[in-house]
């Protein structure tokens, strides 16, 4: 983010928006900051303490006079920072001094909009205030905006493209619904929540509508799921599944699950409350564990408790396939 906002120039690549050129170490272009128009918005707000919050949101722009005037008083107004102008950041709370630093970088007007973890140290209720203020600023302004999160939701809720990066490394690059149907490694499975439950041998491939169904046998069940994109499977072969467990119903016996699919004995190890859910972790034949979300009303129906039994049906878009070898 600091590369591309051009606080340092690169080593050796290229930057560039559109058809134009920020930076190319070969060809010794770097253009500064100040000629990028990016609005930054780093993790730790960096919000000036001697300013108030009008001068601070005023240090971002570039022009002056009466129409950069009506431009603040704009954003004041659509941040909810009414009747703290005045005020300065130590006065304000967490949320309130983010939605000042995110009007500062809308300030500029920029090309580009940088949000860096922008608010990790915030509870939930803010964070999802500020996920639908980041959409409503997009889709007014229409500024790109590149976000780095670690957070599911975020993905889930903000990006229309999607790039994964570990240690530096670009893993998957798609939308969100790629990222989180087709991961292409078990790496970015884990990411998005996926667990890895099975290894196992494929009996069988069958033509479907959309695609091809996999059959796959276990010591303990047979599986059916479709067949990732791009992913050669044989008849015999050994794969390895993940499971979804978002997509997974808990039942206390087979006949009164809740939804299709194979269906899966299993035995309670623990159970969480997550909020206004349950995080139940349950013990397969297999000896892996799951931990499976289910709403509260749910977890009282089922009578659930360490060590009693239980049923999970899985369907088929619960489950996904990766081959060896496989990758991290």
């Amino acid at each position: 983010m600091r590369a591309l906002a051009g606080l340092f120039p690169l080593d050796s690549g290229q930057i560039t928006r559109g058809s134009e050129v920020w930076h190319d170490s070969a060809a010794g272009i770097f253009v500064p900051p100040q000629a990028r128009r990016i609005g930054y918005l780093p993790q730790q707000y960096a919000l000036f303490p001697h300013l108030t919050v009008a001068q601070n949101i005023a240090f971002g722009q570039y022009t002056r006079g009466e129409a950069a005037r009506k431009h603040q008083l704009e954003l004041i107004r659509l941040m909810q920072l009414e009747g703290l102008e005045n005020t300065r950041p130590a006065r304000l709370s967490g949320g309130q001094q983010q939605r000042v630093a995110l009007a500062r970088a809308l300030a500029a007007e920029p090309n580009l909009l940088l949000l860096d973890e922008p608010w990790s140290a915030l509870d939930g209720p803010v964070r999802a205030t500020l996920r639908e203020e980041i959409l409503r600023f997009h889709g007014q302004f229409q500024v790109p905006i590149l976000l780095v999160t670690h957070d599911a939701l975020d993905v889930q809720t903000l990006a229309e493209q999607v790039v994964v990066i570990a240690q530096g490394h670009v893993l998957q690059v798609g939308t969100p619904e790629q990222i989180f149907r087709s991961p292409r490694t078990r790496q970015v499975a884990t990411l998005v929540g996926l667990q890895i439950c099975w290894s196992g041998n494929l009996l069988a491939l069958e033509p479907t509508p959309t695609g091809q169904q996999a059959t796959i046998k276990f010591p303990d069940c047979v599986l059916h799921a479709p067949v990732p994109p791009d992913c050669p499977l044989l008849v015999g072969q050994t794969v390895e599944v993940a499971l979804r467990p978002d997509e997974i119903s808990l039942a206390n016996e087979p006949g009164t699950a809740r939804q299709p699919g194979t269906h899966v004995n299993a035995s309670v190890v623990q159970e969480q409350a997550r909020g206004p859910l349950h995080a139940i972790t349950v013990s397969l034949p297999s000896q892996a564990q799951l931990e499976i979300p289910i709403p509260r009303w749910q977890r009282h129906d089922l009578a659930i408790s360490p060590g009693a039994p239980i049923t999970l049906s899985i369907p088929g878009e619960a489950v996904h396939i990766f081959t060896p070898p496989y990758k991290v």
